[in-house]
């Protein structure tokens, strides 16, 4: 499944590019589930869990992934029993316990990510942990391709080792709050790091169906797509077994509702369901 050496490239750098693990019949598959999903939100949407409305307009306000603009659906396996066995793939889980170094996994969420064709915004240098109501860093994403990956179209970008930098660690993340609490226009290491092009970074190109792995305090960043297709991504996040809630971060994000942990006590449920 993994060989020792990439288990030591991951600890180093905090990510692998793994390589294939789907089909293209599978990815057609995922694909034509993207479609069902957009034409439901263009159509004024399915109000069944709270994070379905994140990340896209809805009614009159879009026409689905096809309208300009990145657009995100979340949790997907909620939605299509093709994704929901894509999360729970006993590759990509078992890569994911390998690299996390434990024995239990639980879904945190996933989400399709889409760049269409000319969409001339990028995301920035972050790491994924602080947007989440987390305690544990120890967590990673799985990135999947469903179209070609390419420097051209926006694919994955990432700073080797950055998971391990003390001053991105979350003694460093205190101390930059407290120093912005002083001043909020500090030039912290993070504001430099954020303002840096994607081209920082190592880029992870990949084939449809191929995939990639990034730790949770990775730096990363997307280019613009400045291609004539589409360069859609399903992202799929999984934490360890008895990772708490954190309500004093990211409290305000879309999975919150579905969380009945209260601060400091593991996340479970069915919402967070164990994967492997």
């Amino acid at each position: 499944m993994l060989t020792e050496e990439q288990i030591r490239s991951w600890d180093d750098d905090g990510y692998l590019n793994y390589g294939k693990i789907l089909e293209q019949g599978e990815v057609a598959r995922l694909l034509e589930g993207l479609d069902q999903v957009a034409s439901i939100e263009s159509e004024g949407g399915d109000e069944s869990s709270v994070e379905f409305s994140a990340g896209h307009a809805r009614g009159a306000n879009d026409a689905g992934y096809k309208a300009g603009g990145i657009r995100q659906y979340v949790n997907m396996w909620k939605r299509d029993e093709a994704y929901d066995k894509v999360v729970r793939h006993p590759l990509i889980t078992g890569i994911t316990k390998l690299l996390l170094k434990t024995a239990e996994l639980r879904l945190w969420h996933d989400h399709i990510i889409t760049k269409p064709a000319e969409e001339n915004d990028r995301f920035q240098f972050h790491q994924d942990f602080y947007n989440w109501p987390l305690a544990d860093p120890n967590m990673l994403t799985c990135w999947m391709a469903l179209d070609d990956a390419t420097v051209e179209n926006g694919c994955m970008h990432v700073v080797p080792g950055s998971h391990r930098d003390p001053r991105f660690s979350l003694a460093g993340k205190k101390k930059e709050l407290e120093e912005l609490a002083e001043n909020p226009d500090a030039r912290t290491e993070r504001v430099i790091m954020e303002e840096h092009d994607a081209s920082f970074g190592v880029p992870m190109e990949l084939k449809s169906g191929e995939c990639m792995f990034h730790h949770s305090l990775n730096f990363h960043s997307t280019p613009k797509n400045t291609t004539t297709g589409h360069r859609r991504a399903f992202v799929i996040i999984y934490m360890t077994e008895g990772n708490c809630f954190n309500s004093s971060q990211a409290w305000d994000h879309v999975l919150v509702p579905n969380i009945s942990a209260k601060h400091g006590e593991p996340i479970t449920g069915s919402h967070f369901p164990l994967v492997g």
